[in-house]
């Protein structure tokens, strides 16, 4: 009977199952502490908290968020201040791209290239450190693939300015908002448009709405700076196999792999071009793949590793054997890549469980997590003592400021424009205790400089770091009763 019932339940269904347990044993590795996360998806966590606890909250001074925020809305009204349910709902979204991703395989290729690339794709450590960091490839993938879907489906049914208009404005201004990648769905959107009109009436509305929305995201956002542009691909890529690289130690391993996949990446992108171009959704890849190169991170990264899957894997399997061969003569290459790359990707999936386990933080996180430490440090002293007095707050000027702020709990503010002479850096800077902040990039050399004028007098070095600095300054004036 157990039999019969098991041999009824049918493919999909065990497909769902697949699904659900991938996002039980992923949501096992992620990490449950406030560091190693997006700068932007920790800004749209704050600004929903604060409107969820009705909470005056510094984190509007941070700029406009992305349309991550939205996403997080049920999670931050239900469970505030949890960061971890943010990333269950990110798994979800994960789970729901790789659903679309291998439908829309299985419909415009074969079975076989569904299921190889889909599974790959999810036990990546790219894949499981994006979910982990709440980074905007999870988001911007599922936006490709999903703006591909209302493609099709306001085709079959068109109807100007109805749902499914509205749905595909808003997937180009998710898109968008996320990345510079994520103009590759509006740019494919306004070709398909161009190329395949259903009518001139319909074109005219596109044409219009997508402009439109495009150009306001744009401005709302003004350009894309929690990004840092122009990272060397290479070490972006080795990522998808061995997992984020803590502190830029890139060995010899990453730094091949790195280039093969690169290597791999151009052969594909050049035997593929036309099968990509002439797809809705290779097309939206191809051209955010392009874009993306202008920051070449790891959400550029995770658009790479889609190509390679779902494009590079067709070529590999439709190579023509003998039929007379075995099983292993006609997929043996492919098995066994298969195998190599799955065991790759577990072994850098139990590392980066580890990495949790053990603590292990990259240098910004060490700095953060110092002060953390410092403010949770001040504010048990404070109830220890008893006193009726004021206790010293701390209030910070970093780089980071969202991830400041979620993991220290204290007032935290974006960097200052860099002054003319160190004591004037001194008097814009008179009421935060501390600064945190990476010295050695070039838009914060001028503020560097005029710190390291003002002398051991005025501000002190807590933590030094090659990739960050905390400062703190003597003087401040941070009591609770203070401006």
């Amino acid at each position: 009977m157990n039999t019969n019932f098991i041999s009824r339940i049918t493919p999909r269904y065990w497909g769902y199952l697949a699904l659900l347990l991938w996002g039980v044993a992923a949501l096992f590795i992620l990490r449950q502490d406030p560091y190693s996360i997006d700068e932007g998806a920790a800004k749209s966590l704050l600004l929903v908290w604060s409107v969820a606890d009705q909470v005056a909250s510094s984190a509007v001074h941070f700029g406009a968020p992305d349309l991550r925020i939205l996403f997080y809305i049920p999670a931050g009204f239900l469970w505030t201040g949890s960061i971890f349910t943010a990333k269950v709902f990110t798994a979800i979204s994960v789970a729901f791209t790789a659903w679309l991703l291998y439908l829309w395989k299985l419909n415009n290729s074969d079975s076989e290239t569904a299921l190889i690339a889909t599974g790959l794709l999810i036990i990546s450590p790219l894949t499981l450190t994006q979910i982990d960091a709440l980074s905007p490839g999870i988001y911007l993938l599922m936006a490709f693939v999903l703006g591909a879907w209302l493609d099709k489906a306001y085709r079959a049914a068109p109807f100007p300015f109805g749902g499914w208009y509205f749905a595909q404005l808003f997937i180009c201004a998710l898109s968008v908002s996320l990345h510079p990648a994520g103009l590759a769905y509006p740019l494919a959107l306004l070709w398909s448009w161009y190329k395949e009109p259903l009518d001139h009436k319909q074109q005219k509305y596109f044409f219009i709405g997508i402009n439109f929305i495009v150009l306001v995201t744009l401005l709302i956002r003004l350009g894309w700076y929690d990004l840092e542009w122009l990272q060397n691909p290479i070490v972006s890529l080795s990522t998808t196999v061995f997992g984020p690289v803590l502190n830029n130690e890139m060995t010899v391993i990453r730094w091949v792999t790195g280039t093969v996949i690169l290597f791999v990446l151009t052969a594909v992108v050049f035997k593929q071009y036309r099968s990509l171009w002439l797809d809705f959704t290779g097309r939206t890849l191809l051209i955010g793949l392009v874009l993306g190169a202008s920051a070449n991170d790891p959400a550029w990264a995770m658009i790479a590793l889609s190509i390679i899957l779902y494009f590079g894997f067709p070529l590999l399997l439709g190579v023509q054997h003998s039929p007379t061969g075995g099983l292993m003569h006609q997929r043996g290459v492919a098995l066994f890549l298969i195998f190599i790359l799955s065991t790759l990707f577990m072994r850098a999936d139990k590392a980066h469980y580890e990495i949790r386990q053990l603590g292990i933080l990259s240098e910004q996180d060490q700095l953060i997590k110092t002060l953390s430490e410092e403010a949770e440090t001040a504010r048990k002293a404070s109830e220890e003592s008893g006193s009726n007095a004021f206790p010293i707050r701390l209030r910070v000027a970093s780089q980071w400021p969202s991830r400041t702020m979620i993991a220290c709990k204290c007032d935290t503010f974006p960097l200052p424009p860099a002054a003319t002479d160190p004591q004037t850096q001194l008097a814009m800077l008179r009421n935060f205790s501390h600064l945190l902040f990476d010295p050695r990039q070039s838009a914060n050399i001028l503020l560097a400089r005029n710190l390291a004028g003002l002398g051991g007098d005025a501000a002190e070095t807590l933590v030094l770091q090659p990739n960050g600095v905390l400062l703190h300054f003597k003087n401040a004036s941070t009591s609770s009763s203070g401006k």
